[in-house]
């Protein structure tokens, strides 16, 4: 008896064995490539637009007043910004290399609407702000500075022979993604 029960319990245990093994098995796949994707860099333009028509060396005198245009865009050629664009421009107003700055010099700044967006008189800065929205078609915005020498009597002594006076107009222009 001990024989057949012996051998009942194997052929229990191997059926067992045959029921686990088939239920517990693991099936494996692999679908290879199954999506693909990728990123690219937004287009990020801002340059000056080539309208810049101050020059070195410029002469004035009371009375008078010197303009100039500056221009800046978010495109070039057929490449034009993917992003909304903050603008930070700044002039910095200071003497000239080698000279003392003419103090009662006013200048002033106009976006192409015509509307003053900073004046500062002597030497300093002036700051302000503008945006390029996002937009299909590349975009140019247009600024004019106004120099103007104010008369009065004790500017003549800005007008020397041995040309100790001049001032400096610097324009810088960070574009940040809005």
């Amino acid at each position: 008896m001990k024989k057949k029960t012996l051998i009942g319990m194997a052929l229990i245990l191997a059926i067992a064995i045959s029921v686990i093994s088939g239920t517990l098995a693991l099936y494996t796949t692999t679908i290879d490539n199954l999506a693909k994707g990728s990123v690219v860099a937004k287009e990020f333009v801002l340059l000056e637009n080539g309208t810049d028509t101050f020059v070195q060396d410029v002469k004035i005198a009371p009375t008078e007043t010197v303009s100039w245009a500056f221009s800046i865009k978010n495109f070039k050629d057929s490449v034009v910004s993917e992003t909304a664009m903050n603008l930070a421009i700044k002039l910095s107003i200071t003497a000239a290399t080698g000279k003392t700055a003419i103090a009662p010099l006013v200048v002033t700044v106009k976006d192409e609407d015509g509307t003053v967006v900073g004046t500062k008189t002597g030497t300093g800065t002036i700051e302000f702000k503008d945006t390029f929205t996002l937009k299909a078609e590349g975009q140019t915005h247009t600024y004019t500075v106004a120099i103007n020498w104010p008369s009065s009597e004790a500017d003549a002594s800005y007008t020397t022979e041995d040309g100790d006076f001049g001032s400096s107009i610097n324009v810088s222009v960070t574009g940040t993604q809005a």
